[in-house]
């Protein structure tokens, strides 16, 4: 390539980035949607949860267990279980000058077909502001 073009085609290149849309969640046909009937008030044991620790719990996760991962060729009913967000509980904390901590765990007994799984879970120290990990203790 002539080295006139290299820097146009950069510029190009790098441009697209600024349009690439995050995933986001698959939406249910209008169809069914229609079928969905909201009630008027949330129960009473609905639970609010500070946007902030929503956010950190997020970003955790998203590393922990990204949307697209997906269970490699064969995996056992035990290890397809592992790859659900649904079977890890998610508990968050705010720490010390804006960091939250955000604790994973495996659910009691819910994906331990052939006895006791170890270390499948992890603590993530998260900065909320700047929507980043600042570490991982597994």
């Amino acid at each position: 390539m002539k080295s006139g073009l290299f820097l146009p085609v950069c510029l190009v290149l790098s441009g697209c980035a600024l349009f690439h849309r995050g995933s986001r969640p698959v939406h249910a046909p209008p169809e069914e949607a229609a079928r969905i009937q909201f009630p008027l008030d949330l129960p009473e044991d609905a639970q609010t949860l500070a946007g902030s620790m929503v956010t950190a719990m997020q970003l955790a996760l998203d590393d922990f267990r990204p949307l697209d991962l997906k269970p490699h060729k064969g995996a056992t009913e035990e290890e397809l279980c592992l790859y659900q967000r649904e079977s890890y509980d998610v508990t968050a904390a705010a720490g010390p000058e804006g960091v939250t901590f955000v604790q994973i765990t495996l659910k009691p007994q819910l994906c331990e077909k052939q006895g006791p799984i170890m270390d499948m879970g992890a603590t993530y120290a998260v900065d909320v502001k700047g929507r980043r990990i600042l570490a991982i203790q597994h």
